[in-house]
């Protein structure tokens, strides 16, 4: 069992769902599958299976035999791997063209603001707690497209519907949601289970070692996050929305660096879960 785990975990660091993982780990153990036959030996529910083996026979990590029942057979394991390493690669070079000149942006737009003397217009600072929850469920509701967001304690607002409902049209629309969380939230259940509920409507869920500061990044334009003080720490935190777009790209390579390293939460659950036991 353990080094099941260990391959469903290398699969998944390669690009695969747990699902799709479990799929192909049980397909190379003998010729061919019924889909139902691959339902039941590993472990994926009926209504998801077609997906998951459709994903595997589109992205050639598996192949179909067409006939009376449709039979699965899996693609090599060499060249299963060199393809999702080759979808890694071409994941991490777009991102390094896209964080050529990052320095530069940052630069600029801290140029613009040593230049300005009065508040700038398209900054604003936010001291009501109660202002800056309002604010980030705007920001939520408004979203289009893309909705990223850095999440870490203490966690403030609990039964986030807003952003439920924002994540179901976004991921429905064809959009990015996504999250990033520290490790301390898998110690909190009810924070688990909002997670678990977002993942569920299309959040994309990772956990890092360590998430920089509070962050919610919408349709590459707007920014909302929390500095906080660095004597004082977590007890006094500076709030900003910021509607700039080179600001905005700058934090989502950020943002995108730190997600190529994280862990799916699903499995940082897993794992969490195991070493309790």
């Amino acid at each position: 069992m353990e080094d099941v785990n260990m391959h469903v975990h290398g699969l998944v660091q390669l690009g695969m769902t747990r699902y799709e993982a479990k799929a192909y780990l049980t397909l190379i153990q003998r010729e061919s599958y019924a889909a139902s036959e691959l339902a039941n030996e590993a472990g994926i529910p009926r209504q998801r299976i077609y997906d998951v083996l459709n994903s595997l026979v589109s992205r050639g990590l598996a192949r179909d035999w067409p006939g009376p029942v449709t039979r699965y057979a899996a693609t090599d394991p060499e060249a299963a791997v060199e393809r999702l390493l080759a979808v890694q690669r071409q994941a991490l070079a777009g991102l390094e063209t896209h964080s050529v000149g990052l320095a530069s942006h940052l630069r600029d737009t801290w140029a613009a603001g040593r230049q300005e003397t009065a508040p700038l217009d398209y900054v604003e600072v936010l001291r009501d707690p109660g202002m800056v929850g309002a604010r980030f469920r705007d920001l939520q509701r408004e979203a289009e497209h893309s909705l990223l967001t850095f999440a870490k304690p203490p966690y403030t607002n609990p039964s986030n519907r807003a952003g439920l409902e924002a994540t179901r049209r976004i991921v429905a629309n064809g959009g990015d949601v996504r999250c990033i969380y520290e490790p301390s939230i898998l110690d909190n259940p009810e924070a688990v289970a909002e997670t678990l509920e977002f993942i569920k409507a299309g959040e994309g869920a990772r956990v890092a070692d360590e998430v920089p500061m509070k962050l919610c990044l919408t349709d590459g334009c707007r920014a909302l996050f929390s500095l906080t003080d660095p004597i004082a720490g977590a007890l006094t935190a500076t709030n900003i929305l910021v509607e700039h777009s080179a600001l905005a790209s700058s934090l989502s390579c950020a943002f995108e660096a730190i997600w190529a390293k994280g862990e799916p939460f699903e499995m940082a659950l897993e794992r969490r879960m195991r070493s309790s036991a």
